[in-house]
């Protein structure tokens, strides 16, 4: 039992798995409920525990539940561990039209993209930097030859972006090779991608800042369009079914980085000629 100024009195249980959290009136007369706490705190709100913090330590340590976490489907990671269950599947994107494709003829590419969702969450389970590589074919399909996913600090970032854009540019056969970095609101984000297209010196750079009041869903909708058409192609690895699993339920999967990625690259492989001074931020010689 937990008093908090006398304001609210929490008693907090643990029952195997599952985490029950009670609150009582408090003094203002609200209602009692019942509050959610994740194990690993992925709340924004820090007065209780930092955020990426083991909910009791000493009884399920912070690396025995990421070592759990690697051995679960995201969905039941969430419901079990995170009191934050989401419906697995009906999204917008039929996963059931990806298909998935040994090889890439590399002779066949139109062009591509290299799209980066940044985040600087070094561990712990926040958000994700995602780098997707796309394709657009010279028959007019869509390539998505590999997604690259991490939660690094912004050194090693910047370093996972800068090799895979040198990696990606040596495999192609085409000159036509742009990597877009994503632009968070406020001067912070703008900043933030001004210094990754500063370090990818040699590369064709854009700086993607998305509209204004345009949900990822709203973004992610032509990219899904392709997919229900079976336009949209995996190339195999070890990264589609973290792929797949959060396609699956966007935009109701609790990480959209990989899927705001891949839909930020769609958008920029099939955009029309021209300069548009509100993506175009700088482009490196």
């Amino acid at each position: 039992m937990v008093d908090t100024g006398g304001s609210a009195r929490c008693g907090r249980a643990l029952l195997d798995d599952e985490l029950i959290t009670l609150v009582d009136a408090d003094d203002a007369g609200e209602r009692p409920g019942c509050r959610r706490q994740n194990l690993i705190n992925a709340e924004k709100d820090e007065s209780f525990r930092r955020k990426g913090e083991a909910l009791f330590e000493k009884l399920k340590p912070l690396n025995m539940l990421l070592d759990q976490k690697k051995l679960m489907l995201e969905s039941s990671w969430q419901a079990e561990y995170q009191q934050h269950p989401y419906v697995v599947g009906g999204g917008i994107i039929p996963i059931e039209k990806l298909q998935v494709i040994p090889i890439i003829d590399r002779r066949e590419i139109a062009s591509t993209v290299l799209a980066v969702d940044k985040a600087a969450t070094h561990g712990g389970d926040g958000a994700y930097t995602a780098i997707v590589i796309m394709h657009k074919m010279k028959n007019g399909t869509f390539v998505i030859e590999r997604v690259v996913r991490g939660r690094w600090g912004v050194l090693e970032r910047e370093r996972n972006i800068k090799f895979w854009a040198d990696a990606t540019k040596e495999t192609l056969r085409t000159w036509c090779f742009t990597v877009v970095i994503e632009v968070e609101p406020g001067s912070g984000g703008k900043e933030s991608a001004e210094a990754t297209i500063r370090n990818l010196a040699g590369h064709a750079c854009i700086g993607d800042k998305p509209g204004a009041g345009r949900s990822k869903e709203l973004r992610a909708e032509p990219f899904a369009a392709q997919v229900q058409g079976g336009n949209v192609y995996l190339h195999a690895g070890s990264w589609v079914q973290d792929f797949l699993e959060e396609a699956e339920s966007f935009p109701n999967s609790p990480h959209l980085d990989q899927v705001d990625a891949a839909a930020m690259a769609f958008h920029h492989l099939t955009k029309g000629p021209g300069y548009d001074p509100e993506i175009w931020e700088r482009v490196c010689a």
